[in-house]
């Protein structure tokens, strides 16, 4: 495991210190909203360099704070607190736009702009600023203010029709969170478009990001085949709820191995499955001795009795041998094929460990933590972690007198709550509330641990 990032977290990074590096080393990110879409979103371009700041409610924090999550997920960024309804938070929140490239909000459609902040007022500060409007169901249409979370989007946008164990089974969701993860990095792509055409045009632009429409389009090719071939109507069997193996091809599928753990085999393609059928005890493609397997065969069909001859052989010969010997034997001949991961298997796979994906930091919540490590792998400007996740509002002061605020403003802010910060001792206090999250009733559960809420300074 990878210890390269140790040394910097638990340290506080001040505001407008942050160190130069990646490939978005350029690039300022205003952050406001909670949740896991619109902050994953920003946090992806702050492990590519970009300074990122998240504004927070001063009486409702991000909902993902106290557990570990927050604390993976918001490394490199800088936390303030901000009421961007009142008339001193709103003229904060445009300093924030002024000097910001990117702004990724995520609160309910249309709620900055009944609040006189809307995309033309924003480009009056800031003509060249990329706005992307991050919501479960977009800016428009009749859904648009209906509440929405990761699975609101799974199953509006058809992904979950698509998952069950068997076709007669309800629809699944997948876990974890694969709609607000999705959603974060569809936002990031369109929040680095637009800032890429605002350097050259000199004029920003607005993006709609909704994750039911992020989740319809990662159906690919199901679409264009339900509405012009035609689908299952209510109640039918739905032929793509086949769990862990597939609804067409015989032997390309997960399979239950000797020692408990299952393995998916692909063995499909011509070159495949000449290389493949005679080790599970299959006829060779082509070598005469079998007209069902002739040459340049490139699999069966399952419903097919000869798909059903390849299936019971694959499951036969996986369920007498151990993940271990299975990929040995294919990996040898160059079969397609994958065990399904425990963590413990992640913790201690060489592949995991040569590409340093797994990590070790210090966090001012937990203290010593593994987690994720830098998956976007940039030749001549590589990404970086240098600072564990920000406490609540734990840069508050340090923004504000950047942008001119004396200390005797910022402590009359505070005292009118307009600011809040919990502080390192503060936060720490959480480690042993893990499961409360701030995610159900943060004032109950604030008195809970004997911290004031909402927090003051």
């Amino acid at each position: 495991m990878s210890t390269q990032y140790k040394d910097y977290y638990g340290t506080h990074m001040p505001f407008g210190q942050f160190p130069k590096f990646g490939v978005l080393s350029s690039v300022k990110v205003l952050m406001t909203g909670t949740n896991i879409a619109g902050p994953f979103a920003a946090s992806i371009m702050a492990e590519m360099g970009a300074q990122v700041v998240q504004v927070e409610s001063p009486n409702m924090p991000c909902q993902t704070r106290g557990n570990y999550g927050y604390s993976q997920d918001h490394r490199n960024t800088y936390s303030i607190t901000l009421n961007t309804r009142t008339a001193k938070g709103k003229e904060v929140l445009e300093k924030l736009i002024a000097w910001a490239d990117i702004w990724i909000e995520s609160g309910r459609p249309g709620t900055y702009a009944k609040n006189g902040l809307s995309d033309e007022h924003m480009w009056k500060i800031n003509r060249k600023l990329a706005i992307v409007h991050v919501s479960g169901y977009g800016q428009t249409g009749p859904d648009k203010n209906k509440a929405a979370y990761d699975v609101s989007g799974q199953a509006m946008g058809g992904y979950m029709y698509m998952n069950g164990t068997s076709p007669t089974s309800p629809p699944l969701k997948v876990n974890p969170y694969l709609s607000d993860y999705a959603t974060a990095y569809n936002a990031c792509i369109c929040a680095l478009s637009i800032m890429t055409n605002a350097r050259i045009t000199g004029e920003g632009d607005a993006c709609d990001v909704s994750q039911y429409e992020t989740m319809f389009r990662l159906l690919g090719s199901y679409p264009a085949e339900w509405f012009n071939k035609g689908y299952p109507g209510p109640g039918e069997p739905v032929k793509y709820r086949t769990g862990n193996v597939s609804d067409i091809a015989a032997g390309f599928s997960f399979y239950d191995c000797k020692d408990g753990g299952t393995i998916f085999i692909g063995m499909v393609g011509a070159g495949n499955t000449k290389k493949g059928y005679p080790l599970v005890g299959l006829p060779t493609p082509g070598d005469g001795t079998d007209p069902d397997f002739p040459e340049g065969m490139t699999g069966s069909l399952k419903s097919l009795p000869r798909g059903q001859r390849i299936e019971a052989a694959i499951t036969k010969f996986c369920a007498e041998r151990t993940c271990d010997e299975l990929e040995e034997i294919f990996n040898k001949v160059g079969i397609p094929n994958q065990r399904a991961y425990e963590p413990g298997d992640i913790e201690n796979d060489p592949q995991y460990a040569e590409r340093e994906n797994l990590v070790e930091w210090e966090d001012q919540i937990f203290g010593e933590m593994k987690g994720i490590g830098i998956t976007n792998r940039f030749k001549n400007n590589p990404s970086q972690i240098v600072a564990s996740a920000p406490c609540f509002g734990e840069h508050n002061r340090e923004v504000l007198k950047d942008f001119g605020y004396t200390d005797e403003e910022i402590d009359a802010l505070y005292k009118k709550g307009e600011l809040a910060t919990w502080t390192p001792a503060d936060t720490a206090r959480i480690k042993n509330f893990v499961e409360w999250h701030f995610f159900w009733d943060p004032e109950r559960q604030a008195k809970r641990i004997g911290l004031e809420y909402p927090p003051k300074k």
